[in-house]
This record gives structure tokens, C-alpha cells and sequence, in this order.
């Protein structure tokens, strides 16, 4: 059983450093869930966007004054509904992963997938609520948007560990984020920007390659839309998965917060006390 605690007292820089932490500690457990039930899904979805983005591109070349609803196809459409679905289903390991963590230290792959369904119901439900939320803030100059989004920053959490349905998690969040608005805030923009910069150290070096191999005289039209098609495919499939890390960070970060305001840890070592 991992020694990892998941339940304790954080400040952002351990919060950072133990999204890490926990990733190597649960690496066999959660990889195989991601490889099993998240990655096939990102792999289909990245194709037919790439293929999408090799038509435009090959028809780009061949007439630069095309327009860009070209893009828009039937490859283009599905594959950005399997990549929210996708998106969903990384979300439904990470958050079901932490959850039997929390309970059994180690996670096995039969409790994962019995959970899955109705985990992956409610942070869908949830999200689609958080969203017209958030779109209702934005009409209104942009800040309030934003102000709501980091409030329910947390709920995801909330509902899949604490199991309570989609209103109920907002409700909680709402609470929990009141008086930590500003450090719930900075957990995810932190964690935005390593998550960011993690991606882009693997996708820069794929363009460089693309660069050269374009300089050196591939002119044809038909494999530079190809390379690009491949290059924006590969994109969407390395940054959805770097973004286990924030999911990771912001069960964290519920944890920490009910540690501030609620005291469960150290109360439960005062009643072992007593």
C-alpha cells in the first residue's frame, strides 16, 4: 500500500511538486487505465482531426485564397466530438483513480471500471453545467466568467470522491473556494502553465523536424499538408494527455482546501488520540 497521503495541509509549491509524486507512485495503475480506456480514443480523434487538417492544408497550397470553413468536414466534426468525449474519459480515470486511492491506497483495474459509467455521467452533467455558467459570467465583461470558473474549480473532485450529484458538487466547491479564491486561482494557472510548457517541449522539436524536412526541398504540396495534418493530430493527442497533471493538482488542491476549512486530518488524529 502506497504511503502517499492524500489528505493534508498543501501550499502551492507542494501542491506541484506532489501532483508529480503521485503520478510516479500510482504510474503502473493509472498508466494502464489512460492506455487502456483514454489514449485509443485520443489516438482516433487526433487522426481525423489530422486528417482534416491535411485536406485544408493540401487544397491551401494548391489555392491560398480558400476558405477556412474548408476545414470543416465530416472528419473535422467527429473527431472533435471524440476528443470531448476523450477529454471526458481522462477526466472519469483521473478522478476515479484519486478517489479509490483515497479509499484503498492502491487501485485496481476492476474497481476503476466499476465505477467508470456513473462517474463519467456525472462530470459530464456537471460540466455541461459549469460551462453555461461560465458562459453566463462571460456576458458579462469577461472577469465575472472567470471569477465563477475558479470557483467550481473543484467540483469534479467533489463529486466523484465525496459522490454527490452535479448541484450538490457546485454548491460544495462554491464553499470551499470561499476565502481561497486567489490560491485557487494561482493551483491552476501554475499548473496550466507546467502542463503548457511540458507539451510544447515535446511538440517544438516535431516542428523543427518539420521545418528542416520542408527546407530541404519537399515540395510537394500533397506531403507538407500531410506533415501538417500529422503535426496538428499529434498536438491534440500530447495535450490532452499532459492535462492528467491538473486533474491530478486539482484533487489536490480539494484536499487542501478541505484541510484549511474543515481540519479532517488533524481532527481525526486528535479523536486517535483521545
Amino acid at each position: 500500500m502506497s504511503d502517499f497521503k492524500l489528505q493534508k495541509y498543501r501550499d502551492l509549491g507542494t501542491i506541484l511538486t506532489d501532483s508529480f509524486v503521485y503520478i510516479r507512485v500510482h504510474y503502473k495503475s493509472l498508466g494502464k487505465a489512460l492506455l487502456l480506456y483514454v489514449l485509443p480514443f485520443y489516438l482516433i480523434s487526433g487522426l481525423l482531426v489530422g486528417n482534416a487538417y491535411t485536406s485544408f492544408f493540401s487544397v491551401m497550397m494548391e489555392n491560398p485564397d480558400v476558405s477556412g470553413e474548408t476545414l470543416i468536414g465530416g472528419d473535422f466534426i467527429l473527431g472533435f466530438l471524440l476528443l470531448a468525449l476523450s477529454s471526458g474519459a481522462l477526466l472519469t480515470v483521473a478522478m476515479t483513480h484519486v478517489q479509490l486511492a483515497q479509499k484503498h491506497g492502491e487501485v485496481l483495474n476492476s474497481q476503476l471500471i466499476e465505477h467508470f459509467g456513473r462517474n463519467f455521467i456525472t462530470l459530464f452533467v456537471l460540466y455541461i453545467l459549469i460551462i453555461f455558467a461560465v458562459i453566463f459570467g462571460f456576458i458579462f465583461f469577461i472577469i465575472p466568467g472567470i471569477y465563477i470558473a475558479i470557483k467550481f474549480f473543484v467540483a469534479p473532485a467533489i463529486a466523484i470522491i465525496e459522490e454527490k450529484n452535479p448541484i450538490e458538487a457546485l454548491q460544495r466547491s462554491w464553499d470551499l473556494v470561499q476565502g481561497h479564491w486567489w490560491f485557487t486561482f494561482a493551483t491552476y494557472l501554475v499548473m496550466n502553465l507546467v502542463t503548457s510548457f511540458m507539451s510544447y517541449v515535446l511538440i517544438i522539436p516535431l516542428t523543427i523536424i518539420f521545418g528542416f524536412i520542408s527546407a530541404a526541398g519537399a515540395d510537394s504540396n500533397e506531403m507538407i499538408g500531410t506533415g501538417m495534418g500529422v503535426f496538428y493530430g499529434l498536438l491534440v493527442v500530447v495535450a490532452s494527455l499532459f492535462s492528467v497533471l491538473m486533474l491530478i493538482a486539482m484533487c489536490l488542491q480539494y484536499f487542501n482546501l478541505i484541510e484549511r476549512k474543515e481540519g479532517v486530518s488533524l481532527r481525526a488524529q486528535i479523536e486517535e488520540l483521545g
